[in-house]
């Protein structure tokens, strides 16, 4: 994941759709850069919490999809720092082309490769969205949206989420969200779920036993694949790096980067930059631009293996410059619904699978946002006693008017024991 290995080759050798309607001067590319600016500034942050073992895979589409589909709901400096982090800017507004984006993105043109995009809006049964919103999330992420009795029946609430994420994700997903986690204060859960599968353009054939170090220096044997075949490829004193084209077309790619150390990885992960996954803007440093790499034969090990990554990136998004969106007494998503909200919790999972054949990942999002008063006030006729007022104590049998009168200046009494 380090400069240029997401996104850039995809992006200077494919073409981008057109942009989507009502967008104004906004673009596809936009919305990619967007996704290498929020990697560059979320990774870090994850980075550097993270041991020298764990695997850290994340799907910036994924990301800036499931908390996109909050940004509608955004107002003030909610959506000013929503909209930095996500890198969409206000004036061209990219989420209006989100749909087409992932429209082009599914329509791979090869049976080698195939890749999907969901978006699903899971919505408190006793609070009332804005129309706007809604219509928003349908028409410019493809959104659905589905009333859930989150208090009532968080098991149910729970396993109807779970569902989607399974079925979206190929089962290679199963879980997002826990029953626990749901409760009368939950307002709505937002996800997104990405899934993608491709086999090589060159499969490998041969492979034999050999020795992965790890983050902290220990060893374990692993299954290495391995081939001797032309691949654009490019080395330097401190790093390697070969891409790996998916389907007959090439159009999607895997890019493998291989630092000399760990020194080397922990630099260009605290580096990280977002120029550095668009070429369009890298300019003359192309050190990690593999799209115009010379291709060469070489010999390739690559592990065939399997790795997963399920946590929340709450602290991570906070640290990266989105903590109005979290605090209660900053966050504003009144276009969202007319009740106070916030983002309670951002939960992200993902799944990688490379064998022989080829590759299959998964991803997907969910953004918790619950109300920050004591409960959700039902869409129902409102009375709020806090005036002078009449009261009558009456029997409905006979009739009889036993009290009847104004409280104008009601004494606060102790709660009854």
């Amino acid at each position: 994941m380090i400069g240029g290995a997401l996104l850039a080759s995809g992006c200077a050798t494919t073409p981008v759709p057109p942009a989507a309607q009502g967008g104004a001067q906004a673009s596809p590319n936009d919305i990619t850069a967007g996704q290498a600016q929020l990697a560059a500034r979320l990774y870090p942050q994850m980075a550097q919490a993270a041991e020298p073992n764990d695997n850290l895979f994340i799907s910036p589409l994924s990301l800036s999809e499931g908390l996109g589909l909050a940004l509608p709901g955004a107002r003030g400096e909610t959506e000013a720092e929503m909209r930095a982090l996500l890198g969409w800017d206000a004036a061209t507004r990219p989420e209006l082309g989100v749909k087409d984006y992932d429209r082009f993105l599914t329509r791979t043109g090869d049976d080698k490769v195939a890749l999907s995009v969901a978006n699903a809006l899971w919505l408190s049964d006793k609070l009332a969205f804005t129309p706007e919103y809604l219509r928003t999330t349908r028409e410019n992420f493809g959104a659905t949206a589905r009333p859930l009795d989150f208090g009532g029946d968080p098991q149910g609430s729970a396993d109807t989420i779970n569902g989607w994420v399974s079925d979206q994700t190929r089962e290679r997903i199963t879980r997002i969200v826990e029953a626990s986690g749901l409760n009368d204060l939950t307002a709505a859960v937002l996800t997104n779920a990405v899934w993608f599968k491709a086999d090589w353009s060159i499969p490998f054939e041969d492979g034999s036993i050999g020795e992965f170090t790890r983050g902290d220096g220990t060893k374990q044997n692993i299954y290495m694949m391995e081939r001797i075949a032309p691949m654009a490829y490019r080395q330097t004193r401190d790093w390697q790096a070969v891409q790996l084209p998916y389907g007959d077309d090439g159009r999607f790619v895997m890019e493998v980067f291989l630092p000399r150390d760990m020194a080397t990885l922990r630099r260009w992960e605290r580096d990280l930059d977002g120029l550095s996954f668009n070429l369009g803007q890298q300019g003359s440093d192309g050190k990690f631009d593999l799209g115009t790499a010379e291709e060469r034969e070489i010999l390739l090990r690559l592990p065939r293996f399997e790795a997963r990554f399920d946590g929340s990136v709450k602290k991570a998004l906070i640290a990266a410059g989105m903590p109005c969106a979290f605090n209660e007494n900053c966050a504003d998503f009144s276009s969202m619904a007319a009740a106070p909200l916030k983002i309670d919790d951002v939960a992200h999972a993902t799944f990688l699978r490379v064998d022989e054949k080829g590759t299959e990942a998964a991803a997907v999002t969910a953004v918790k946002i619950v109300v920050t008063g004591s409960r959700i006030m039902p869409d129902v006729p409102t009375m709020i006693v806090d005036r002078p007022f009449l009261l009558t104590i009456r029997d409905r049998a006979s009739g009889a008017l036993i009290f009847f009168g104004r409280i104008a200046d009601p004494a606060p009494v102790e709660k009854a024991g």
